[in-house]
């Protein structure tokens, strides 16, 4: 189930810095640097001095005299403090999160509903798809020329090919009803934060921090890459196919039907997190 508020102390595993700030800066657009804390002490000592004397001094007259007055002292003291403040992506993390919407189990969402829903379970649904595209733009491929092209660099190609719009599909489940359906972008060597990789967000439940974007089918999350993965359909290939069934070969048989797919809630991430329990009062 999802947790019913947000967590005041996490961890992170992925973030979209520039979507943080952005979405940061619409909700106060100002950003706190420093700071004074002043303190002022004193003391304020007050007394009253009464005194009588007599004084007998040889041939003068006895003298009689009567001192009063009062004693007073004050002191003041005035101590500022600066305080400085580290604005971290955390920090402002935190700050969008005191902001966010917390449905119930993870539901009753509506499109641009700011949201945190905790305690989900992710699965990639394009695993086969991305184990390949990290491979190639890990290097994997890399010095492998072709010296028809010019030596062209094979590997380098394929990295700048699968860069334009290939991410990790993300489905997860929080004990709802709906499905949640995500996306995270391969656009850089630093995908994931403490160096976090893929399969650390598939373990255990995580906390999604984003903008919901209504309800979808999986399906449409679509991306560039897509387009070049649609199956073959040309005149020689389906003529390919004819001729290889053969009088005795047997019926193709259907894959077995789950159904249709079901529909889910799409989210725009902007971070992924893992809250953290801490116990207080300790000595």
């Amino acid at each position: 189930m999802a947790n019913n508020s947000t967590p005041t102390l996490f961890s992170v595993y992925y973030m979209n810095h520039q979507k943080v700030f952005e979405t940061r800066m619409l909700l106060d657009n100002s950003i706190r640097t420093s700071g004074s804390e002043e303190k002022q002490t004193g003391s304020n000592i007050e007394a009253s001095l009464s005194a009588e004397t007599e004084f007998n001094p040889p041939l003068l007259a006895r003298l009689r005299a009567r001192l009063e007055g009062d004693v007073k002292h004050e002191r003041q003291e005035k101590v500022v403090d600066t305080l400085e403040y580290v604005n971290t992506n955390s920090r402002m993390l935190s700050d969008i999160m005191s902001h966010c919407k917390v449905p119930e189990n993870g539901t009753n969402l509506a499109e641009g509903d700011l949201v945190y829903i905790g305690g989900v379970s992710l699965e990639l649904i394009n695993e086969e798809e991305i184990r390949g595209i990290m491979a190639i733009t890990s290097g994997t491929f890399n010095g492998i020329t072709l010296p028809d092209a010019g030596n062209l660099d094979i590997g380098r190609m394929m990295q700048s090919f699968v860069k334009n719009g290939a991410a990790f599909k993300l489905k997860g489940s929080s004990g709802s009803a709906k499905d949640l359906f995500a996306k995270i972008p391969l656009d850089g060597e630093e995908l994931f934060e403490s160096k976090y990789t893929i399969d650390d967000l598939l373990i255990g439940k995580v906390g999604i921090v984003g903008i919901c974007k209504g309800e979808i089918l999986p399906e449409q999350m679509k991306s560039p890459l897509d387009y070049f993965q649609q199956p073959r359909t040309s005149a020689s290939e389906l003529q390919d196919d004819i001729i290889e069934c053969g009088e005795g070969s047997e019926p193709p048989t259907d894959k077995e039907d789950d159904g249709p797919a079901k529909s889910g809630y799409y989210v725009d991430i902007l971070a992924i997190i893992q809250a953290v329990a801490f116990e207080t009062g300790r000595a």
